[in-house]
């Protein structure tokens, strides 16, 4: 769950329904209706939890549930404001219900907003209020405290896990000791947790130390003073008297003494051996095959996932990449091997899927044996072409099924009590049962589910453990939970009675069982989760109960026993229309566009409409250009609600130019005039996940009329109009998913072809056909990259001197003749990862640098017009999350005898959300 701004859009064929109240309009797909109707039923008092500690009531907003959408996910944004849930629960563990934890979470982030800039807002101002809201409040503050609502005013919530103090733990104790800078920013070389867990910590130090109330007192004082420097240290400092630094100093001092306290010995178990790396490391979920070679699956900031196999030595084997997973997974049986993969739509983003890929180990052949499915977490039978998974159809109901493992055709179906979703099947040893995590409004449970026949059973009584990953162990069930309050290995038997398997000192998890009776699982440690072994016993059944989670002295000072209700029927579904809401303006800007570059940037003002479903978008604008003292009025709108995007636009614009004298050939005359400029463009933009490469590809088509007038002075050969010329594109890009500290594609072919042309001028003609293309290639260690830019064009007539192409470095700066072609070849490459801390002025996380040679027309010459060296940082400022900044300084040599200078440093600032 993340504070993000989303610019897909969800499938056109999908009819919209809304259920609307005086707080809030639902809107949903009509598969949704009955969860739809349950949420709403809930909403009321979801909405007051969220909000009553600070005294704020907030405003109708919208509420889009995108049901086609298998991320886990969910944001409030302004500019327009609406909120977005991710709704269908998938196999990743929780240990409560999916959808209201997300409701809570994502409402706290309404309250929010409407606290603090709440009177800033639309038809002119919200993208002012959340440029406000982001520049006061930081993330680790805002989603800290999100993730504590969520928690004190629910039975579960992640303030509730081992899990999510997990890796803060395991640091302080094992003297990996880091600043606020880092546990806020991140980095690239060390273990640490995203920023949400350290604002959750803060959060809550705060609270248990100065009150829930404290949460109200700082956005009350920086409410009123929203232009006020450093005007959250200033509030936070007022209300508990120490900076957001120093209580982080507090914290974590109090937390290393609770917690080396309470460090208590833990079981001696058999380290599996790995590959030494100097970066943290994942190697989850160890399983055995037949011959008993263990297979697990590696994650590293270094490199993408992929299946290994690893020998007693700690060598490893390449089996497989596992692409984009909602949840790490994969199941090995004999020569096959199974797992699922998040797959989208190629044209909208927020039609997604899981499907089911089976490989076998022997031919090495991969197949993909469902499409457009919402299958999860893939088991296969023990001795029958049987694969049991977990779907979640469109209605949001859960239910187990098996497939067929030749061609994923589904062969049964089982059915689960209605409200209860299920995760993580798995069978026993003779295949006529299946184990499952079962998750309803109760809390959280083990079923167990009759393959051949209607019994079901409950293991437990309903309860908010976070369960993960059961197992058959004869008539036994093996299973991770946390019951005395760190995360372990557990086994239950048919009477009901669980022991403890495992101590381990900070968690274990993903457990296994080896042919000899051994017990495979993961050791969480410092840097990342080992893999470690020990024989498998009876355990222990005398262990602690559940410790107070640290949240717990916030949670006594309220009271909230109120109980989520059920679905209420009186709440009216009606049709939503998205062409009947398309008009919806909302913000004032000074960016036409959303502030996403500056390049050639001209001040002026945008009037802005957005749809709540990001398919259409208006701009009404004023520029003024202060270096030519010209003015542009300009309106645009653009529909993607359909697989081509349309985009229409009109400008006034206000011009320079220069002509050559008649009389004086010699003499240059500057003119100015204004034209009238409509521009029409069709993009068919498509992309799609295989494994681990994306591919994008496309198709554009332009054209535009232009009329001028107002020509301060008489010309000959001036065309006032230019009639539709015409431009299309088609582009087709393959590339390897990228690592954390990948600095380019590590395989990558990219190749763009443009043609424009004037089929309908009498007067002028011209056309230019151009080709682009780019190649990357690994470098000669990890995360290095090659690349290779070829680009080529042909023009004529108008289009002579017309550049569609990239052009060397240092152009400009010499005599050139006509371009034809350009090659570009540099080398990339980490330097080193500083995590250095300015104060709170800056945090930089890593140096790059840059080797590049230049070439242009090589089919005259093969030497290279400029080559140089660059470097440049990746950076974080004043301790904002976003935006990740980066600075770069380059030196080009210029291999040309007419180069008015021959070197040439230039200088770049580049930011990212």
């Amino acid at each position: 769950m993340s504070q993000i701004i989303d610019n897909e859009q969800a499938h056109s064929s999908i009819k919209w329904r809304q259920i609307q109240t005086e707080n809030y309009r639902l809107i949903f797909p009509s598969t949704f209706d009955s969860a739809a109707i349950k949420l709403a039923s809930q909403l009321p008092l979801l909405r007051t939890k969220s909000s009553r500690d600070l005294q704020k009531n907030p405003k109708p907003i919208n509420l889009i549930l995108q049901g086609n959408h298998l991320s886990q996910n969910g944001y409030v944004q302004l500019a327009p404001r609406k909120s977005e849930f991710y709704p269908v629960p998938s196999s990743t563990a929780d240990n409560q219900e999916w959808l209201p934890n997300l409701a809570l979470h994502e409402l706290r982030h309404v309250a929010q907003f409407d606290k603090l800039t709440g009177r800033i807002k639309g038809p002119f101002f919200e993208q002012l209020a959340l440029a406000l809201y982001a520049l006061n409040l930081p993330a680790w503050y805002f989603e800290g405290d999100a993730v504590q609502i969520e928690t004190i005013h629910s039975a579960g919530g992640r303030g509730r896990l081992p899990s999510w103090e997990m890796p803060i733990r395991a640091n302080v104790l094992s003297g990996e000791k880091y600043d606020f800078n880092k546990y806020v920013l991140g980095s690239f070389k060390d273990n640490v947790p995203s920023h949400y867990s350290i604002g959750l910590f803060l959060n809550t130090h705060l609270t248990n130390q100065y009150g829930i109330e404290s949460h109200e007192k700082i956005m009350e004082e920086m409410r009123t003073k929203l232009l006020r420097p450093f005007n959250f240290q200033r509030a936070f400092r007022n209300a508990s008297g120490l900076t957001p630094a120093k209580m982080f100093v507090e914290m974590m001092s109090e937390r290393e003494k609770f917690w080396s306290e309470n460090d208590k010995l833990y079981s001696t178990t058999n380290e599996i051996k790995t590959k030494v790396s100097r970066y943290p490391s994942d190697y989850i979920l160890p399983q055995a095959d037949e011959n008993d070679r263990l297979y697990v699956l590696k994650s590293s900031p270094q490199s993408v996932n992929e299946i290994i196999r690893i020998d007693a030595e700690g060598r490893e084997y390449a089996i497989a990449k596992t692409g984009i997973q909602i949840t790490p997974y994969f199941h090995i049986r004999g020569q096959q091997m199974v797992w699922d993969e998040y797959r989208k739509d190629p044209r909208f983003g927020k039609q997604t899927y899981n499907v089911i890929n089976i490989l076998n180990l022997q031919t090495k052949k991969l197949k993909t044996i469902t499409h457009k499915s919402r299958y999860y977490s893939p088991a296969l039978h023990p001795s029958k072409n049987i694969i049991a998974v977990v779907e979640v159809d469109r209605a949001n109901r859960s239910q187990l099924v098996f497939l067929n493992a030749e061609n994923g055709e589904a062969v049964a179906r089982k059915a689960v009590p209605k409200g209860v979703h299920i995760q993580q099947p798995k069978f026993n040893d003779t295949g006529d049962k299946v184990i499952v995590i079962a998750v309803s409004a109760e809390g959280t449970n083990l079923l167990e589910i009759e393959a051949e026949g209607t019994k079901q059973r409950l293991l437990f009584g309903w309860g908010n453990q976070q369960l993960e990953r059961p197992f058959y162990v004869g008539d036994d069930i093996l299973f991770k939970a946390h019951f005395d309050g760190r995360d372990n290995i557990y086994r239950v038997d048919q009477r009901g009675v669980t022991s403890k398997l495992t101590n381990a000192r900070f968690g274990a998890f993903n457990a296994s069982i080896r042919s000899d009776s051994l017990l495979l699982f993961n050791d969480y440690r410092y840097n990342g989760y080992k893999l470690a072994s020990q024989k498998l016993t009876t355990g222990t059944k005398n262990f602690a109960q559940q410790v107070q989670p640290y949240v717990q002295p916030t949670i006594d000072q309220i009271s909230d026993g109120d109980v989520l209700p059920p679905a209420d029927s009186v709440y009216q579904v009606t049709r939503y229309s998205p062409t009947a809401n398309m008009v919806n303006f909302h913000s004032l800007s000074i960016s036409s566009t959303n502030f996403e570059s500056f390049d050639n940037y001209i001040p002026g003002v945008f009037w802005l409409s957005n749809d709540v479903l990001n398919t259409s978008q208006i701009k009404l604008g004023y520029e003024y250009d202060p270096d030519i003292s010209k003015s542009i009025y300009s309106a645009e709108v653009s529909y993607r609600r359909y697989l081509p995007v349309f985009t229409a636009r009109y400008a006034n614009r206000g011009l320079v130019g220069n002509a050559v004298s008649s009389n004086q050939p010699g003499q240059v005359i500057m003119y100015d005039y204004r034209d009238h400029h409509a521009t029409f463009d069709i993009a068919i933009p498509l992309s799609v996940y295989r494994q681990n490469t994306v591919y994008s590809y496309g198709l554009n088509f332009g054209t535009s009329y232009t009329k001028r007038y107002d020509v301060s002075i008489a010309l000959r050969n001036f065309n006032e109009t230019i009639a539709f010329p015409l431009n299309y594109q088609a582009y087709f890009n393959r590339n390897s998913m990228r690592s954390r500290m990948d600095l380019a594609p590590r395989w990558g072919q990219n190749i763009s072809l443009t043609y424009r042309h004037l089929p309908f001028e009498q007067q002028i003609s011209g056309q230019i056909l151009s080709v682009r293309t780019n190649f990357y290639l690994p470098g000669i260690s990890s995360n290095h990259s090659v690349q290779f830019r070829v680009a080529a064009q042909k023009s004529n007539g108008r289009y002579e001197g017309v550049y569609d192409i990239p052009m060397v470095s240092g152009w400009g700066n010499f005599s050139s003749p006509i371009v034809t072609n350009t090659v570009l070849v540099n080398y990339r490459l980490p330097l080193f990862y500083p995590d250095w801390s300015i104060g709170s002025l800056a945090y930089i996380k890593r140096f790059q640098g840059l080797l590049f040679s230049d070439f242009q027309n090589v089919h005259n010459s093969s030497s290279p017009k400029s080559f140089g060296i660059g470097i440049s940082a990746d950076f974080n400022v004043f301790r904002y999350v976003l935006p990740d900044v980066n600075v770069a300084a380059r030196l080009a040599y210029i291999n040309d005898a007419t180069a008015t200078r021959k070197v040439m440093p230039t200088f770049g600032l580049s930011y990212t959300y």
